[in-house]
């Protein structure tokens, strides 16, 4: 044991504090300011290398730069020989670990430091300092009840500014304290502020729960189950814990620091509205936390996101990513951690950006040609996507998504977000065809590539073996992944796949039973064709959005496991496979499935569109939106900036949806799913006199039924009730399970006075809903409470739209409803309140003139607010 000192430099040492793994804290007193100080040193008995006196003495240049009350402020630094000294301020207190040794802390209390805490980790970050090791026995709280963050003493600088800085800050080891590891900190890894992020959210379970989620009986089983193991949520630990705050921690304690929040700031703000929400009633209002936003007026399908439309459902999904490695090999690696550390490991290299390549629809020298030759063009474009899809770093675009009637170029690469673009000729005689590829940039259309060659007009897997192979001879800068599988399917398989994969993308009513059966006989005949898997696949996932039978999502998950068997490296499956866990409600398999697709194809933009749908789910929709207008940026093609311009909507940041919008008519004029977007921004907040003749425009075109009841809607507003319900009519024919058409066609009989009609309309929402087990988002509670409430259930329908408030607290169009609800239950304060948070979000005042809100009316502060919002709308 070290002798204690008398004086260090010009401090009176008093006391012995305490000693750590490389330091000791003595209590001295400031005879020059009059003042009690903590000096830490390192231990004279410890191995000094120059290693670790420069690792001291880096603790005390990052934390001086930190002035914040949450973060123990240093006074100086002082040097005696071989020894040196950090003078710092003293807290006259305990630690967090012994006050939470006794037990869990209320939940005010905790949400009180957890803020604070927040707060510092933010102002560190913000200098680019991470803790990393950030747990609860570093955290001092003041005799006054304030906590401090102390003992940066492994923390490292981000963005180093020089190597040998960098390269003390110990990424080839394990530094930390196990149970408040971060995965990637267990793993020896590069760490950033994400894994403080970890740390906080281990520190916030341990004082809410009384217990550590990952502490086991040695740190080698604390290392593996940091690893591996999910915590329990906290509200099942904790009963008093509120759900929302469950949420939050298990946010931060998601495997993939990509999932985790972005910031401490941001875990600050959620603590600051969840800290609102739990206060004593008759305070203020209470804020709830952040979920997800639907919305009433109905969207078109888009398969590549969420929709709620025509009773075809896809869903986003959320939660861990974590791969499931083998046990033994995190067995081995927990034993490198514990005999100190990994030797090496690779360097971290942000992940190089694949080249992103559109493939134009093949062009026949007859376009008057019938028949088989419009199919062999078909199965030119397959292997085209096949090829590139087969290549490294090459992320490709198909012809769905440079959009319908582009067949130049520029325009295309444009529409696709593409640097490159592929162009296919076929030049036909009766026995053969000449097959003219070109490989070109996509800003000039300059070809880069081209290739010519002979194929027979009736072999069809010939065709595709030559098509795939030259493209892949034309990217030969890109190496082919390795396990791609050959082409092993029968001319006769492949055109009557083809067929079928025509006949499902074409846009018009398929039978989809038909459908799977025939693409099951291909699949039997040729079972190595990991096309057809695919395809089946994806068509049993849309019958179940009509079916709503488990069995069709049981098929396509079996389709899918025997895909990744075929080709365990080729993206595509895990593509499919994220889709259809999101049908499913399979939030981890979703999640795990956006990892893989991370580590198989990095920086690919279509993961990031991913990752921004599952963030959805998540209810975190501003950073969704961040990361589509990352997207975005880097690859604007006009499904990612239609994507967008829906979550914007969505959110009430209108300005920037049509803005974006515009964006999207300029590269890809006449877009459908463009123009549409646009008229439902203009029905809610705009023109609803522009958004009828937009619909009716497009209803001409494509009279689909999200199309059809948005007409009604644009009629609703402009008081044509009778044609409203004509075209809610025509919508619940086609789907009379949809409780969403059928409240519209209730509320237009409402409107009409036909009062039984709608009554027994609204019933039927109810028996809907309740016999729809997946109806259980915010939207459905909705509109499951307005059903209520004109029916009388004043309770119930309290209940459901509290609930639906609880879940998505900025949502638009469920503040909205939420108003709607409380005028015709009578609560004017309740509807008032959500009347402003709905203006706010963006709702127009119009949509507060249906006699419904006749009650409010009489109001002057209903009044007040809609002037207010219109005059605001003026000013901007």
């Amino acid at each position: 044991m070290s002798e204690v000192p008398q004086k260090i430099g010009p401090y009176r040492v008093l006391q012995k504090l305490g000693a750590g793994g490389m330091g000791e804290v003595f209590l001295a007193h400031d005879e020059r300011l009059d003042r009690r100080v903590a000096i830490k040193r390192i231990r004279p008995d410890a191995v000094i290398s120059p290693q670790r006196r420069e690792r001291f003495r880096r603790e005390a240049r990052l934390a001086a730069r930190l002035s914040h009350p949450a973060i123990i402020q240093v006074h100086d630094i002082l040097e005696d020989g071989d020894l040196d000294y950090i003078v710092m301020e003293f807290v006259d207190g305990t630690s967090l670990r012994d006050l939470a040794d006794a037990g869990p802390l209320p939940v005010p209390r905790a949400l009180e430091l957890a803020r604070e805490l927040a707060d510092g980790l933010d102002a560190a970050h913000r200098e680019g300092i991470v803790h990393r090791d950030f747990k609860s026995e570093n955290v001092l709280i003041t005799s006054s009840g304030r906590p401090k963050i102390t003992d940066f003493g492994i923390a490292k600088r981000l963005f180093a500014q020089d190597h040998a800085e960098e390269s003390l800050t110990g990424d080839h080891t394990v530094l930390g304290t196990c149970r408040s590891m971060s995965p990637e900190q267990a793993r020896g890894e590069s760490v950033d502020h994400r894994t403080d992020l970890f740390a906080f959210g281990v520190l916030l379970y341990e004082i809410l729960a009384g217990s550590s989620p990952f502490a086991g009986d040695s740190s080698l089983a604390t290392l593996n189950r940091v690893i591996q193991l999910r915590q329990k949520p906290l509200a099942e630990v904790n009963p008093e814990v509120p759900e929302p705050l469950s949420r939050l921690v298990d946010h931060l304690l998601e495997k993939d620091p990509l999932l985790r929040p972005r910031s401490a700031g941001e875990v600050r703000r959620d603590l600051e509205r969840l800290a609102f929400s739990t206060r004593e009633p008759g305070t203020e209002t209470s804020v709830e936390p952040i979920l997800r936003p639907p919305s009433r007026v109905v969207q078109p399908l888009d398969p590549e996101e969420v929709v709620l439309s025509a009773g075809r459902q896809t869903w986003p999904t959320t939660l861990s990513t974590l791969r499931r490695r083998p046990l033994a090999a995190v067995v081995v690696l927990l034993a490198l951690l514990a005999v100190g550390g990994l030797a090496g490991r690779f360097a971290f290299r942000p992940p190089r950006e694949p080249l992103s390549v559109a493939v134009l629809p093949s062009q026949i020298s007859d376009p008057a040609a019938a028949g088989e030759l419009h199919l062999l063009a078909a199965g030119v474009d397959t292997a085209l996507l096949r090829g590139l899809t087969s290549l490294e770093d090459i992320s490709p675009r198909d012809v769905r998504e440079i959009g319908p009637g582009i067949v130049s170029p520029v325009p295309a690469a444009r529409a696709a977000g593409a640097d490159e673009v592929v162009s296919s000729r076929l030049d036909c005689r009766p026995d053969a065809c000449r097959v003219s590829l070109r490989r070109l940039r996509g800003a000039d259309g300059t070809t880069l590539w081209a290739e010519s060659f002979d194929v027979p007009t009736d072999d069809f897997h010939l065709v595709a073996n030559a098509v795939t192979v030259q493209i892949q001879r034309g990217y030969d800068g890109h190496a082919v992944r390795e396990g791609t599988p050959a082409l092993d399917v029968s001319s006769e398989d492949l055109k009557a796949f083809l067929r079928l994969r025509e006949r499902f993308l074409s846009g018009r009513d398929v039978d989809l039973g038909p459908l799977l059966e025939e693409l099951a006989k291909v699949r039997r005949s040729s079972p190595r064709f990991l096309d057809v898997y695919l395809l089946e696949a994806d068509v049993a996932r849309h019958r179940f959005y009509d079916s709503r039978d488990p069995a069709d999502l049981d098929r396509e998950f079996e389709l899918i496991r025997q895909a990744r068997k075929l080709a365990p490296n080729d993206p595509q499956p895990l593509f499919v496979l994220f889709d259809a866990a999101l049908a499913a409600r399979r939030l981890d398999e979703a999640g795990e499935a956006l990892a893989e697709l991370e580590e198989l194809v990095p920086g690919d933009v279509k993961t990031q569109d991913k990752q921004a749908f599952l963030l959805r789910e998540q209810g975190q929709i501003e950073r969704a939106i961040a990361v589509l207008r990352s997207a975005a940026r880097r690859s604007p093609s006009w499904r990612r900036l239609v994507n967008l311009a829906r979550l914007e909507y969505q959110n009430g940041n209108i300005a920037e949806a049509r803005a974006h919008l515009e964006h999207l008519l300029k590269i890809s004029p006449g877009n459908f799913e463009g123009l549409s977007l646009l008229a439902q921004v203009e029905l809610t907040n705009g023109s609803p006199e522009r958004a009828a003749r937009l619909y009716e425009q497009i209803v001409r075109k494509s009279p689909t039924l999200s199309e059809l009841s948005n007409l009604g809607l644009a009629y609703f507003l402009l008081g044509r009730y009778s044609d409203a319900a004509a075209r809610f009519r025509a919508v619940t024919a086609q789907e009379p399970r949809n409780p969403f058409y059928t409240l519209n066609l209730a509320d237009a009989y409402f409107l009409m006075g036909n009062r039984a009609e709608a009554n027994e309309l609204y019933r039927k929402v109810l028996d809907l809903i309740a016999a729809d087990p997946t109806a259980t988002g915010p939207q459905f509670l909705t509109v499951k409470a307005q059903a209520l409430a004109h029916l009388g259930e004043g309770p119930r329908a309290a209940e459901a739209v509290l609930e639906a408030l609880h879940l998505a607290p900025d949502n638009a169009s469920v503040r909205y409803e939420a108003s709607l609800v409380y005028a015709l239950l009578g609560e004017d304060n309740s509807a008032l309140a959500n009347v402003d948070k709905s203006l706010g979000l963006g709702y127009e005042p119009r949509w507060f003139t249906f006699p419904w809100f006749q009650t409010l009316s009489q109001n002057p502060k209903f009044q007040t607010l809609l002037e207010k919002h219109a005059k605001t709308k003026r000013e901007r």
